[in-house]
């Protein structure tokens, strides 16, 4: 699932990268919370406003909750940024149920 999710997320498939989240799916990171049925939008937004890019560092499967280090690499009002990142992921039924991610340094762009 992390591998298929960094593929979608790269390639900036919003459809793609839905599949795998429960249409109940919350997403928070820093202060931001996306409550249910906003992460569509979330996501449209964010690539294309930021073009961020995800590579894996490693995966801890827990099973029902699954631990993904990634490095998060994205263009912000010209300016190149990246920042190490680890996703939790809470998954029901083989779905992500909730997000919640935490970024060295700020989760603003």
């Amino acid at each position: 699932m992390a591998d298929r999710h960094i593929a979608a997320f790269n390639a900036g498939d919003v459809d793609a990268l839905l599949a795998d989240f429960a249409d109940s799916a919350t997403w928070v990171t820093g202060d931001y919370t996306i409550a249910e049925g906003g992460l569509r939008e979330f996501f449209t937004e964010a690539m294309q406003a930021l073009l961020p890019q995800l590579s894996l560092r490693r995966v801890i499967d827990g099973g029902s909750v699954i631990a993904v280090e990634m490095r998060e690499d994205w263009s912000h009002q010209g300016e190149n940024k990246s920042a190490g990142l680890i996703a939790v992921f809470d998954l029901v039924d083989s779905k992500i149920a909730k997000a919640k991610i935490y970024r060295e340094g700020s989760a603003d762009a």
